[in-house]
């Protein structure tokens, strides 16, 4: 089983204060308070709200998005293709004029 830590309000001598709980199958472990090194057992705290997650650092948050793919170099060897057979379309008249 792994531990994960999740930020709440928690109830410890009376006071509500912040702390970062640790749980163990989902189970709460031991909680260390906010702005202390104390480090309680949880059977002496109650868990009240759960807080809102950790921000993130902004190079975390920001990404600039992907260059598109470099394009592939297209050959000119179509538009000749086309050129050379609109060229024999246009004049194959006439050469078959001249060959006969």
């Amino acid at each position: 089983m792994s531990d994960h830590v999740e930020y709440w309000w928690v109830t410890y001598s009376d006071e509500v204060q912040p702390a970062e709980v640790t749980f163990r199958g989902g189970i709460p472990v031991h909680a260390r308070l906010i702005g202390s090194r104390d480090i309680v057992t949880a059977n002496l705290i109650e868990l009240m709200e759960r807080l809102p997650t950790t921000p993130k650092r902004s190079s975390e948050q920001f990404r600039p998005p992907s260059p598109p793919p470099p394009r592939q170099p297209t050959s000119p060897l179509w538009l000749i293709g086309i050129i050379l057979l609109t060229l024999v379309y246009w004049f194959s008249g006439y050469l078959f004029d001249a060959i006969k």
